[in-house]
């Protein structure tokens, strides 16, 4: 998911702004060598021991921290599960964790101090776009892997658009915008004729919203009663709702995170605007059941489906066991017998990430970027919790509209459940 406190600006490093201007003149073009490394690359040819450093940014506090407190349980689990069977071919495995609370500035300048050290391999985060793509442009001109666990907008991975080839160095486990909207877009097309729209400010809402804008004119010739958008964190909606109301939207389709949607929530109730909320993951999360309350009944929201499946996946169903023994029930994995659905999107997507980038270490054989990135580019069908991750040099993103879902808000008794979306 994917997000930020602040807009996408001009970074105030001049670092970074160097970087962005290096990327800019030759993006793309071919893997770069590594600046840095542990050694000369080699793991199995030398001796026994020793670890692989990766690292890690991310919003450890502050008020987004359930995605980077997520992430970093998700990484640890990974390498408490490799460094059980041995580590990468006898090496184990070292996190170091940094805390960017979601803004792009501490992103940039946590990502600096981690390729300052040059015994780092690979580096997984920012937990959100504002970050990733204050971070990316370092990691590209450094040369070093990055895995992108949580940011969906598709510039983070796609600088040029998803029909061009990729970062060399970015490889994504989030759910990109592309995909999601296209499962949201779809699903109000196909349901009403009047859509209003409202987006959080950032470069994910603005992003987000646009290709749900272009989906619902090619596909449904729909153009919206009208576009709103709000500044992340605002205590009150109820304007942007109101010009929605009059124009007599016959839904609400919103792209935001939790806490931001509860108020929308409850914008709703304040003018009586008895119509569907359909949103985004973020309507699916903790933030929004915790702010929102009772409100949230009837809600409609996308998602990643690994843990609305009965039975689970094998590797969902080793990662909930695994989870289960260390952390037991807590604000990730919910009340339930099986983890929540946002779990996806804060916890697993990095356990995925980082699963896949040792499997491709230990493929390599080596810590050089692009031995590691051919590794990746190779990987197909390889199972893990929210997706079969294949790779190529054109493709470096997994998670498509197949591993998506629509659940919704009912009322079960006393208690409020999600549940797959019927019709």
């Amino acid at each position: 998911m994917k997000k930020s406190t602040n807009t996408w600006r001009t970074l105030s490093s001049l670092l970074v702004a160097s970087a962005m201007l290096i990327v800019a003149a030759c993006a793309n073009s071919t893997a770069v060598e590594p600046q840095k490394s542990a050694s000369d690359g080699a793991i199995s040819g030398g001796a026994s021991g020793g670890t692989i450093k990766i690292g890690m940014t991310s919003a450890l506090t502050g008020p987004y921290n359930e995605y980077g407190e997520g992430n970093k349980r998700g990484v640890e689990l990974a390498i408490e599960k490799w460094n059980q069977q041995g580590g990468i071919h006898g090496k184990k495995i070292e996190l170091i964790a940094l805390d960017d609370q979601l803004v792009p500035d501490k992103a940039a300048n946590n990502m600096q101090q981690l390729l300052d050290d040059k015994s780092i391999v690979a580096i997984i985060g920012p937990a959100g776009s504002g970050p990733a793509l204050a971070t990316v442009p370092l990691t590209e001109v450094y040369g070093i892997i990055q895995i992108n666990p949580v940011a969906q907008t598709t510039d983070v991975t796609y600088p040029n658009g998803v029909n061009n080839p990729p970062r060399k160095t970015v490889f994504s486990f989030a759910l990109q915008n592309d995909v999601e909207t296209d499962v949201l877009a779809t699903f109000a097309g196909e349901q009403w004729k009047k859509v209003g729209l409202i987006h959080e400010s950032t470069a994910y809402g603005k992003s987000g919203m646009e290709l749900v804008e272009k989906i619902l004119k090619e596909k449904y010739n729909i153009v919206p009663v009208g576009r709103e958008q709000y500044n992340q964190k605002a205590p009150d909606m109820t304007a942007q709702l109101a010009k929605l109301k009059k124009e007599g939207a016959e839904v609400i389709v919103c792209v935001g995170l939790g806490a931001d949607l509860a108020n929308i929530r409850k914008g709703m109730s304040r003018l009586d605007m008895n119509v569907p909320l359909v949103a985004t993951n973020g309507a699916l999360s903790n933030p929004y059941k915790e702010g929102a309350g009772d409100l949230v009944v009837g809600t409609i929201g996308t998602m990643i489906k690994a843990f609305g499946e009965n039975p689970l996946s094998a590797p969902a169903k080793e990662f909930a066991d695994a989870y289960m023994k260390k952390y037991g029930k807590d604000r990730y994995w919910g009340d339930g017998d099986t983890p929540q659905l946002f779990m996806s999107l804060n916890v697993t997507n990095a356990y995925d990430g980082a699963i896949v980038l040792f499997e491709a270490i230990k493929k390599a054989d080596s810590t050089k970027t692009p031995d590691i990135i051919a590794a990746l580019e190779s990987m197909k069908d390889y199972q893990g919790v929210n997706a079969n991750y294949t790779f190529s040099g054109k493709k470096h993103h997994a998670i498509g509209t197949d591993g998506l879902g629509l659940f919704q808000y009912v009322k079960n008794g006393d208690n409020i459940q999600l549940v797959p979306y019927k019709k």
